[in-house]
C-alpha cells in the first residue's frame, strides 16, 4: 500500500500469447487501476461532476457530437443522487435503499421503481432493466480491472500527463471491440479523471469520452438528501423498460 509511484516504471510488462492472439498486460497500469478501485471500494460517500460526449450516427452528416453534464452524489451502501442536464433532457435520479425514483424537468413527470439494496446492484439492475446509464459506473465495480484483463487485450500504462492543471496517470488499452484510455489523478485517492472509448468494430467509429472532476471524498451528507419530493403539479408516469433485440 505504501509503494512509491516512481518505481512503476520499472514495473514488468507481462506478454501472455494464445492461439489467437497476443495480450500485453502492464503489472503499472494494473496496479494504478487497482489502487483506484481499491479507494473507491473504501470511501464511505462522494461527490463528483461528469462531463460526456459521445457520437450518434446521422445518415446525411455522420457522426454527431452529443453531450451530458451531470452531478452525482453517493452514500455508501444504499444512497444515490444524481442531476443530468444536456441533450437527453434535464432530469435527475433518487435512490433511497429502496426505491428509485426519475424525474424530467422538461415534462414535469416522474416515475418510480423498487429497487435492490446496494448503489452498486441498483446501477446494475437499472442499466440492465431500463437503459439508465450512470456516470463513471464502471469504476464503482469490485471487478472493474479484472473485467479488463478477462478481455484479453492490452492494458498499458503510457506515463504521466496533465488533464485540466492535474497530473495523471495514463493508461491505454484495446480489445477485440474497442480501443479505450484512462487518465487516474497522481495523488492519495487515484480517482478518475478521464475516460475515452473508441468502438472500433462499428464502422463508423464513434467515441465516448467523459471527464470527471470535482470530486469530495467522504462528504458528510445527510439521508433526507436522497428522499425524492413530488413537484407541484408533477405527473407520475411508468418506468419504461429497454427493449431487448430478438
Amino acid at each position: 500500500m505504501s509503494k512509491k509511484i516512481m518505481f512503476l516504471i520499472g514495473f514488468a510488462i507481462i506478454t501472455i500469447t494464445t492461439q489467437s492472439q497476443t495480450t500485453r498486460i502492464d503489472s503499472a497500469a494494473v496496479y494504478i487501476l487497482h489502487r483506484t478501485t481499491e479507494s473507491l471500494q473504501y470511501i464511505k460517500s462522494c461527490s463528483f461532476r461528469s462531463i460526456m460526449t459521445y457520437d450518434i450516427s446521422n445518415e446525411s452528416l455522420g457522426l454527431i457530437k452529443h453531450s451530458i453534464n451531470e452531478k452525482v452524489s453517493i452514500k455508501f451502501p444504499d444512497k444515490m443522487k444524481i442531476t443530468s442536464t444536456g441533450d437527453k433532457g434535464n432530469r435527475s435520479l433518487w435512490y433511497n435503499g429502496k426505491s428509485l425514483y426519475y424525474y424530467s424537468f422538461d415534462n414535469n413527470t416522474y416515475a418510480t421503481a423498487a429497487a435492490p439494496k446496494s448503489v452498486i446492484e441498483t446501477i446494475d439492475e437499472t442499466s440492465k432493466k431500463f437503459g439508465i446509464e450512470f456516470p463513471a459506473a464502471d469504476f464503482f465495480y469490485e471487478t472493474f480491472l479484472e473485467d479488463l484483463k478477462a478481455e484479453k487485450g492490452n492494458l498499458i500504462y503510457l506515463g504521466k500527463t496533465i488533464i485540466d492543471d492535474k497530473e495523471c496517470f495514463h493508461i491505454a488499452g484495446t480489445d477485440k471491440n474497442k480501443s479505450f484510455q484512462f487518465w487516474i489523478g497522481s495523488d492519495d485517492f487515484f480517482l478518475p479523471v478521464k475516460m475515452v472509448i473508441v468502438y472500433i468494430n462499428d464502422k463508423d467509429k464513434p467515441q465516448y469520452e467523459a471527464v470527471y472532476k470535482d470530486w469530495v471524498v467522504n462528504p458528510d451528507f445527510p439521508d433526507y438528501m436522497f428522499e425524492f419530493a413530488v413537484p407541484p403539479k408533477a405527473v407520475k408516469v411508468p418506468l419504461k423498460e429497454r427493449e431487448t433485440k430478438k
